[in-house]
């Protein structure tokens, strides 16, 4: 039941992807931004005090983008998911509301992060497995959920722990795709003038489609975990 549950929300996430294809432009959008920060605030090699502070409004912007990125996309989904209709309105609205909880959120996922890199040769890579399988849902708890940054990771350490097997097949199922659309991407990218350009369409198409299965997925577990209540319509 579970299994099948999971199944649909995969399928169904292809459907309200390909229904409301502008979830993917803000991830698009994000990433044309950042492109463009980073070639303007490129530090110069002969300042040593503008090389670090041209950095640190990098890593600054970025930042901000990410959130925004996240917040939008998650936003979108969400109402993808509600109402089968997505607008950029419901992204906005989620960045307003959810964006702290995103910050803070993206802050315990960088420290959880560096503590399982670091175990890593200590536990056969088992914490970085351990790091994804209890935070994947950590975003969608932080937006959809409103929880606050702390508390989406706990939310998602929870269901994971609860709801091991269902949330096993998605992280197995990403991991699939992502290997055979970083395959295509890396195609396109090696196409002459507008390789780059497809290339990060089909990325941007891809990581909204992964937020599409994490919130479909995130939704079915927190509130009813039977497969009826996965359908979206």
């Amino acid at each position: 039941m579970e299994t099948r549950a999971t199944g649909n929300v995969f399928a169904r996430s292809w459907q309200l992807l390909f229904r409301n294809p502008e979830i993917a432009v803000p991830g698009f959008v994000a990433a044309l931004l950042a492109g463009i920060v980073q070639y303007a605030l490129e530090p110069s090699a002969e300042s040593v005090s503008g090389n670090i502070t041209s950095r640190l409004l990098q890593g600054l912007v970025q930042i901000l983008v990410s959130i925004l990125q996240i917040a939008y996309t998650t936003g979108m989904a969400d109402a993808a998911w509600q109402r089968g209709v997505a607008t950029f309105g419901d992204g906005a609205r989620a960045f307003r509301r959810d964006g702290g909880h995103v910050f803070v959120a993206m802050l315990a996922l960088f420290a959880l992060g560096v503590v399982a890199a670091m175990l890593a040769s200590y536990t056969l890579w088992l914490s970085l497995v351990a790091y994804v399988f209890f935070c994947i849902y950590t975003m969608a708890s932080a937006v959809v959920g409103e929880r606050t940054g702390l508390r989406a990771v706990a939310e998602s350490a929870e269901i994971a722990y609860r709801r091991w097997w269902p949330t096993l097949v998605i992280v197995l199922g990403i991991v699939a795709f992502t290997a055979v659309m970083a395959m295509i991407a890396g195609l396109l990218a090696a196409t002459p003038l507008l390789g780059p350009f497809l290339a990060e369409i089909v990325t941007q198409a891809f990581i909204a489609y992964i937020v599409l299965v994490l919130v479909g997925e995130y939704r079915l577990l927190r509130v009813a975990p039977s497969a009826s209540s996965a359908t979206g319509d």
